[in-house]
């Protein structure tokens, strides 16, 4: 038997749609509007105590205090297992799932489940930090998110360790487990090989991740005139690393004024990049950013240069932060005019 704790936002718990975003969190006896849907399909035995309801704008504009608040009132009902959402593909929402499954596993030591579409932002967020159930995109898939979520929240409150994200229908960690097969891996890749090749169905065993196409932009005309950026990823930073770039999982990025610089010398720009061996980026930062070459393309009039560099470090960048700080980075360019970037990369 699991006594259970569910969280919920304004309008899956109730109180009322944007007008109501802003509601800091209550809590009720029992289910409470969606939750009365999980409460029919969980077990016999597990039961829905109590729920937790936080608007969506204090959730996203409170930060850690709402977070704290929202705590505390899931530690007082004193949960075997949280729930949170679901919440599909909604932003602010989804975000505050993943929010309160992570505290609640981080801080108060119990197991905490929720349910977001894959390509939501809090399946980004969160996805390595608490187990997520894959839902579709909108509220049209609430019952199949319900029964996923009663039958993990069962499994959880009884102490049962989760299988293997396929099996339970959970977003991928990014953790790999070692498991004995009982064919070799060259076996299994030329079955799936023939598979492919007789046009019959095969499913990879290292699934590959899903990016966003990114559409290119018109070519810059012959013979205009335009404004160039260089960009990097490749740690390029002034010696001494005053901005505190890190090495690898970065989540900010730097500018530095390169405007009467012919080229980077030899101790006074450095890659601080964890994932290369940076001694020849040290020894001559232009192999990573090509500033004396544009200098020379500057000279001859094929445009003109930007007056600072853009600088991150990529290495085991989150995809989430990397595309954060590339919507930072061209929304700076824009605002200043230029037309074209250059990216070093390491």
């Amino acid at each position: 038997m699991a006594r259970i704790v569910h969280y919920l936002n304004q309008f899956f718990g109730g109180l009322g749609g944007e007008d109501r975003a802003g509601a800091g969190p209550t809590a009720e006896p029992g289910p409470v509007g969606a939750g009365r849907g999980l409460a029919r399909l969980l077990d016999e035995g597990d039961r829905v105590d109590a729920t937790v309801i936080c608007g969506d704008n204090y959730m996203a504009e409170g930060g850690d205090a709402a977070l704290d608040e929202v705590l505390a009132l899931i530690s007082a009902c004193d949960p075997e297992v949280v729930v949170a959402g679901p919440a599909f593909g909604s932003g602010r929402y989804g975000l505050a799932c993943g929010a309160v499954c992570r505290a609640v596993i981080d801080r108060l030591g119990v197991p905490a489940v929720t349910a977001l579409h894959p390509d939501s932002p809090g399946a980004h967020e969160y996805r390595a930090r608490a187990p997520i159930l894959a839902a579709s995109e909108t509220a049209a898939g609430m019952d199949a998110a319900l029964r996923g979520l009663a039958r993990l929240a069962g499994k959880l409150g009884r102490g049962e360790e989760l299988g293997g994200a396929r099996e339970e229908g959970l977003l991928t960690k990014g953790l790999r487990r070692n498991v004995f097969a009982e064919e070799r891996g060259s076996a299994r890749a030329v079955e799936m090989l023939l598979a492919k090749i007789r046009g019959d169905p095969f499913e990879t065993e290292w699934p590959l991740p899903r990016y966003e196409p990114a559409e290119p932009a018109e070519p810059i005309g012959k013979g205009r005139t335009f404004r160039l950026a260089l960009v990097t990823e490749a740690g390029i930073v002034p010696n001494g690393n005053p901005d505190r770039l890190p090495s690898g999982w970065a989540a900010h990025w730097a500018r530095y004024p390169i405007r009467d610089r012919d080229g980077f010398a030899e101790g006074e720009f450095l890659s601080v990049h964890g994932g290369i061996d940076t001694s020849n980026a040290n020894l001559d930062p232009d192999r990573q950013v090509p500033l004396d070459a544009a200098r020379a393309l500057e000279a001859e009039g094929r445009f003109t240069l930007y007056d600072h560099l853009f600088s991150t470090t990529g290495n085991m960048g989150a995809l989430s932060d990397m595309t954060r700080m590339g919507e930072e980075m061209a929304r700076a360019l824009l605002a200043d005019g230029v037309q074209a970037v250059i990216v070093g990369a390491t």
